[in-house]
């Protein structure tokens, strides 16, 4: 089954860490408790006391005073109890990292049946637990619904607490499809909540979300590097470590500890990240969960590697793989036996190297083949879970869909092209006829001129089809790979093959528009113009897409030149929308004898044209004027900061001056 990265969130183990080292104050004191009881009835409140404390146990331990519970539950006719020692022990293989029973259990379990009516602070534990499951096997879906579907119930009910827990899960689960900023509005309704009614009994859950608002900066800083997002970071994360320690909450403490350790680890703070990472590390050994014990080693891992201490990353990964191996976790295996590799690269040891490379893809041979088997297990239980549940459809019906885009990306490509090859093969015979044509009336002359145009235009159409489908199909290829060798999130490589595919349509349209006739009227190539900004109106309702002035009648250009005219207002058009945060994009037609001028400007905040980076952005702006060159006209872009920005494309003979827009204005804002 695939896992999330070390830095998926931390209520992804919130009912298995609760708080205490075993040997804390608080469970010590239980356990002599427990311990001193002289009668059943003693032991049985004293297992339920220390049973709160659960979650900070090693699975072992969970199960054992689990089985105890239900012992003297079961003999005490204690039905209320009995269904508690269940829930311990469907948690204690969580806690041991056998996520694939948990969900069989608790689906097929009929002491939970009444669960709600008999005990209803159970049911939001049994539930939360369900849902911890699914995040664990990447259902992100059914946990998402479930967990909307408890905070609506908590909310209906007035129960605080709750609500709190599920509004920590819902936040993790946004954050693992990147949705971050659903993920921070959770989190912070969490926390408000939390100052408006003071309790101490949600101070533990208050220690998850201010770990998870951390989270939140931190990831904010890996893209910024802002000293804003640094400082909001360590604000949040020591709140987490103090209250954690306050509390005993010891699953939030390591998290808090190694998410704290890694930021002084690309701060260059080297003593620092390497104590917070090791306390981490040992703290979360004495809790006892394989996956998250695993996750930290890779932590601790690709900090030694970043600090270049590769004698002990190799002792760290090597640790890490040990456990990994032991608790059949493939995925993260495979990451520490990449950080090995690294490691013995940096060192120009590549014998070790190349045996590394070996022993990697043998276990990512055998990882594919165990991923197969588990992906058609979580589809059948997505099948089951989804037939019971009917709330939030939308996000239900959004997910599914990236999910279907993920798995039909590579059969969509390949129709594609196949349709690409067909219509081209077909245009290759029209061509042949017309030529066969010239041939018997005798105009050989033109014939070869003719050819020689057929080859100019099928040179002209393969760099085409080479520049941008066939990288969008590359692009489509290696995001898909990534998603097969575990190396990225589903959501955030969805939203990538979706984009690719949009795109990939709209340049194929556009090519077999350009491609049915020799010349192209401007009306034509105009509505091709109105369609797209409509289209564009649609899909950005926050933006204003509108169009003044009209085509000029009587004015014909070649196809060719039609559709680098297209390509490069759709490419201004997009710019627009991407980089300059405008909240109107207008196109605009004005014309005079012999020339016509289409405008592409803006309201968003401008840039300066000359003092503009190499990069994505400028070679964006280089392709435009590439563009107006292979199609004999002008591209000009003018840009002010502050005010805006306008791309002017002048086609004809330029020696007229330019009329007004004409009357006719079409508005596509919704």
């Amino acid at each position: 089954m695939k896992r999330s990265s070390p830095f998926f969130c931390l209520t992804i183990a919130m009912l298995l860490v609760l708080s205490g080292f075993a040997q804390s104050a608080a469970i010590s004191t239980a356990r002599q408790k427990l311990y001193a009881s002289a009668t059943d009835a003693e032991r049985l409140a004293s297992l339920v006391a220390l049973g709160k404390f659960g979650n900070s146990l090693p699975g072992d331990s969970i199960r054992h005073y689990a089985q105890w519970l239900q012992k003297l539950a079961v003999q005490a006719k204690d039905n209320k109890r009995i269904a508690l020692a269940a829930y311990g022990l469907i948690s204690s293989d969580l806690a041991k990292g056998k996520t694939d029973s948990v969900l069989l259990k608790i689906e097929q379990s009929p002491i939970f049946n009444n669960i709600k009516k008999t005990d209803t602070g159970l049911y939001y534990k049994v539930q939360l637990l369900k849902a911890n499951a699914l995040n664990r096997m990447n259902n992100r879906t059914a946990a998402l619904e479930l967990q909307l579907q408890l905070l609506d119930e908590a909310e209906k009910e007035g129960r605080v607490n709750a609500q709190l827990f599920a509004l920590n899960f819902i936040g993790a689960t946004y954050l693992n499809v990147s949705r971050p900023e659903e993920a921070i509005q959770a989190w912070q309704k969490g926390i408000k909540m939390i100052a408006e009614k003071p309790d101490s009994a949600n101070r533990e859950i208050e220690a998850y979300i201010l770990s998870n608002i951390a989270l939140y900066y931190l990831n904010n800083w890996y893209g910024s590097h802002t000293a804003q997002a640094g400082d909001s970071f360590l604000l949040y994360i020591n709140k987490a470590i103090a209250v954690s320690r306050q509390t005993e909450s010891l699953g939030v403490l390591a998290s808090s500890l190694n998410l704290r350790g890694s930021f002084y680890g690309m701060k260059q703070q080297s003593k620092a990240g390497e104590k917070d990472l090791i306390d981490g590390l040992a703290i979360r050994r004495k809790i006892g969960d394989p996956l998250y014990i695993v996750n930290d080693f890779i932590g601790l891992s690709n900090f030694y590697l970043s600090q270049h201490q590769y004698s002990k990353c190799i002792d760290a990964a090597k640790q890490g793989i040990v456990t990994a191996d032991s608790n059949g976790i493939k995925g993260e295996q495979l990451q520490l036996m990449v950080i090995m590799g690294n490691v013995f690269k940096a060192q120009g040891d590549y014998k070790q190297y190349s045996s590394t490379l070996e022993q990697l893809i043998k276990a990512g041979e055998a990882h594919n083949q165990v991923n197969a088997a588990d992906k058609i297990a979580d589809i059948q239980t997505k099948y089951e879970v989804q037939k019971k549940e009917t709330l939030i459809v939308q996000q239900r019906l959004n997910l599914l869909q990236r999910k279907f885009l993920l798995w039909t990306g590579g059969i969509l490509t390949i129709l594609l092209l196949a349709f690409l090859a067909y219509r081209f093969k077909r245009y290759q015979k029209q061509e042949k006829k017309k030529h066969a044509a010239i041939m018997e009336a005798g105009r050989v002359q033109h014939e070869l001129a003719v050819k020689d145009a057929e080859e100019k235009e099928r040179k002209r159409i393969a760099a085409e089809l080479h520049d941008n489908l066939g990288v969008q199909a590359n692009a489509i290829l290696h995001n898909s790979n990534r998603l097969l060798m575990g190396e990225a999130d589903d959501a955030l490589v969805v939203a990538r093959l979706q984009e690719t595919a949009k795109e990939m349509l709209l340049n194929l349209r556009e090519t077999l528009w350009a491609m049915k006739t020799a010349d192209v009227t401007a009306t034509d190539l105009w509505l091709r113009i109105i369609n797209f900004m409509k289209q564009m109106g649609r899909h950005y309702t926050s933006i204003a897409f509108k169009l003044e002035g009209k085509a000029p009648d009587h004015f014909t250009i070649p196809s060719s030149q039609a559709l680098h005219i297209v390509l490069v207002v759709q490419e201004a058009v997009n710019n627009s929308v991407k980089h300059a945060g405008a909240s109107v994009i207008t196109a605009a037609s004005t014309h005079a004898p012999g020339v016509w001028e289409i405008r592409v400007k803006d309201d968003g905040k401008g840039f300066d044209v000359a003092a503009m980076p190499a990069g994505k952005e400028r070679y964006g702006l280089s392709n435009m004027q590439q563009r107006a060159k292979e199609g004999d006209f002008t591209c000009r872009t003018e840009s002010t900061t502050g005010k805006g920005t306008v791309t002017k494309l002048s086609i004809g003979d330029g020696s007229h001056d330019l009329l007004q827009p004409d009357a006719a204005f079409i508005n596509t804002e919704r």
